[in-house]
């Protein structure tokens, strides 16, 4: 009996795939590091770089502003393959769950 694919709808594609991204290796964007290290190593980037003058929700709302700071992370670290998503969600993640 041959299967047949259901549709799934744009906003359940989407709502998973944006879900799943919080369940990323970093060996996946090229980085050899666990995955707690790379989270804590993007929390300390953000720590130092605006020394608790802006706070990760902040950040986001300056979108030109998150962008700079992710090109400056993926440059000083040299991961090229990291998308922006990554490096904020980590930081979020970490805020939530310390």
């Amino acid at each position: 009996m041959a299967t047949v694919a259901v549709p799934v709808s744009q906003s359940t594609f989407y709502r998973e795939f944006l879900m799943g991204r919080s369940m990323f290796k970093p060996q996946e964007f090229g980085i050899d590091m666990q995955k707690n290290a790379f989270m804590d190593q993007m929390v300390d980037e953000f720590d130092t770089t605006f020394r608790n003058e802006l706070t990760i929700d902040e950040l986001l709302l300056h979108s030109r502003s998150a962008l700079r700071f992710c090109d400056d992370v993926r440059s000083k670290f040299h991961y090229f393959d990291l998308p922006e998503d990554i490096i904020l969600r980590s930081i979020m993640t970490r805020r939530k769950n310390p």
